[in-house]
């Protein structure tokens, strides 16, 4: 989970600036534009540069099983409660009832097609802001990372905090995972007892591994310098100068596309 995935890809190769560019085109896009079919479109892009990354399904499996939660979440919600709300003023077209007779307060809970659109249309403008953004951490070593936050003239402690917690989320998940396996090579069960004492020894190890890291750092005398070297550096190519100037084609096209479903163009 937000592990980096090393391949020899041309998403791997690109620099991280122009990653994080993409990410936020894709944002801006995505939030400028409340069509279905456009949003579907960027979701193809989104898909695409997935494909052209060669990010293993294995590697992020949990995050595609909470992401579509979220969505089926959404979609559920928005299909039942979004025609319901007094700020809504448009056509209410009922497909169904969730409940046969009528509730206080909750009514019967009419599921409409405004409903499951408006649902649709949140679920995929989040699946193109959050897929761009989590390939940002797939695609690239944390390293890499630090160089990027290091030319945002960031502090050297803020750098170290924010990537040490990209760390320590795939830490913890391995951990959890030897922690597991550990327990069916005993012949536990699956019980939600077994549950506090799997959080607990998981507690236990991310506080030692926590600080181990510390006593590494204070043995490498972290913060006592300003000046640091970096035996990597990161530098755009001309694949970055292309990566970028599609991702600010795809901005610009959705940027027309809205101007036009407006009723004027530029």
């Amino acid at each position: 989970m937000l592990e980096y995935v090393p391949s020899n890809s041309i998403v791997h190769r690109l620099d991280p600036r122009s990653k994080i560019y993409y990410s936020a085109c894709m944002l801006v896009a995505s939030l400028v534009v409340s069509s279905i079919p456009v949003l579907l479109c960027l979701l193809l892009v989104t898909i695409a540069v997935w494909m052209v990354a060669r990010i293993p399904l294995s590697k992020c499996r949990l995050l595609f099983f909470v992401v579509g939660s979220v969505a089926l979440v959404t979609i559920g919600t928005q299909s039942v409660f979004y025609t319901e709300s007094m700020w809504y003023f448009g056509s209410k077209t009922v497909l169904f009832y969730l409940l046969p007779w009528d509730v206080p307060i909750i009514g019967r809970l009419p599921v409409t097609w405004e409903g499951i659109e408006y649902g649709v249309m949140l679920t995929l403008r989040l699946l193109v802001i959050v897929l761009p953004s989590l390939m940002v951490p797939f695609t690239t070593h944390p390293s890499e990372i630090m160089l990027v936050l290091r030319k945002f003239r960031l502090p050297n402690w803020l750098i170290l905090l924010l990537t040490m917690s990209i760390r320590f989320v795939p830490m913890i998940f391995q951990n959890l995972g030897i922690i597991r396996n550990a327990q069916k090579l005993r012949g536990g069960r699956s019980r939600f007892k077994d549950l506090n004492l799997m959080l607990g020894t998981l507690l236990i190890i991310s506080l030692k591994t926590a600080k181990q890291m510390a006593l590494a750092l204070d043995s490498k005398a972290f913060g006592q310098s300003k000046q640091r070297t970096s035996l990597k550096t990161i530098n755009f190519a001309q694949r970055d100068v292309l990566f970028c100037s599609f991702s600010s084609t795809v901005l610009a096209a959705v940027a027309v596309w809205t101007q036009i479903g407006a009723g004027w163009i530029i």
